[in-house]
C-alpha cells in the first residue's frame, strides 16, 4: 500500500523547522538545498490561497533567520517569485479574505527583506515594494463596485504606503520622483480617503451638550 502523502502546509513546516535547527553543514548541501526551495516555489505556485499563505509565513521565518549563510541563498532564489506573485494581484485581485490574506503575508515578507536590506539597497528594494503597493489602490469609481476583500486590500496597502513612508523618507522620495504617475496615484488615494473620513465625521451626530442643573448641589458643609 502507497504511504498517504503529508499535506503540503505540514511538509513545508517541518522543512521550516528542520532549516530552522539542523547544522550548517546539512543545510549547505545543494541537493538538499534545492529540494527544500522547490517545495516552496511550488506552494508559493498552488492554488489554495491558504497554502500560499502558510508558505509566505514560513518564508518569512527562514529569511529572518540569524545565519545569513542559510538565509541569503533562500532569499536569492525565492524572493524573485514572491514579487512575481504580489505583482500579479494588480491583475488578480482577491476574491476572499484567505486570498486576501495571502497577499498581505506575501508583503510582510517584501517588507522584512527592505528592513533586512543594505542601506545601499535600500532604493531598489522599495522599487520592488512601494510599485506593488500604489498597483492596489482603487480609483474612486472602481471603488465603489469594487469587493470588500478588494476594498480591504486598497486600505491595507494605503495604511502600508503611509508607514513605509517615514520609515524610509529619502529611500521613499527617491522612488517616487522617478515615477511620477505613482505619486499621482499615491496622492489621489490619500486625498480620497481624508474625505471619505470627513464625510463620515460629518454623518456622526453632535455629541449632546447636558446643561449645567439650575440647583447646585452643596458639597461643602461647612
Amino acid at each position: 500500500d502507497s504511504m498517504p502523502t503529508p499535506d503540503e502546509v505540514s511538509m513545508l513546516t517541518a522543512i521550516a523547522l528542520f532549516l530552522w535547527s539542523a547544522s550548517s553543514e546539512i543545510i549547505g548541501v545543494q541537493s538538499l538545498q534545492n529540494g527544500c526551495m522547490n517545495r516552496f516555489k511550488n506552494a508559493l505556485n498552488s492554488c489554495d490561497p491558504w497554502v500560499q499563505a502558510k508558505c509566505y509565513q514560513l518564508l518569512l521565518s527562514v529569511f529572518q533567520h540569524s545565519n545569513r549563510a542559510l538565509a541569503t541563498p533562500y532569499i536569492h532564489s525565492l524572493a524573485p517569485v514572491v514579487v512575481e506573485k504580489l505583482k500579479a494581484v494588480e491583475r488578480n485581485r482577491p476574491a476572499s479574505n484567505t486570498e486576501l490574506l495571502a497577499v498581505q503575508e506575501g508583503i510582510k515578507v517584501l517588507e522584512t527583506l527592505v528592513a533586512l536590506g543594505e542601506e545601499q539597497n535600500r532604493v531598489q528594494l522599495l522599487a520592488l515594494l512601494v510599485p506593488t503597493l500604489i498597483s492596489y489602490l482603487l480609483d474612486e469609481n472602481s471603488f465603489a463596485s469594487a469587493s470588500s476583500a478588494s476594498k480591504d486590500l486598497h486600505e491595507f496597502a494605503l495604511q502600508n504606503l503611509m508607514h513605509i513612508g517615514p520609515l524610509y523618507p529619502h529611500a521613499f522620495k527617491t522612488v517616487m520622483g522617478a515615477a511620477p504617475e505613482l505619486k499621482v496615484r499615491l496622492e489621489t488615494a490619500v486625498r480620497a480617503s481624508q474625505a471619505s473620513k470627513a464625510k463620515a465625521a460629518a454623518r456622526q451626530p453632535a455629541p449632546t451638550i447636558h446643561s449645567a442643573p439650575t440647583i447646585k448641589l452643596k458639597t461643602s458643609f461647612f
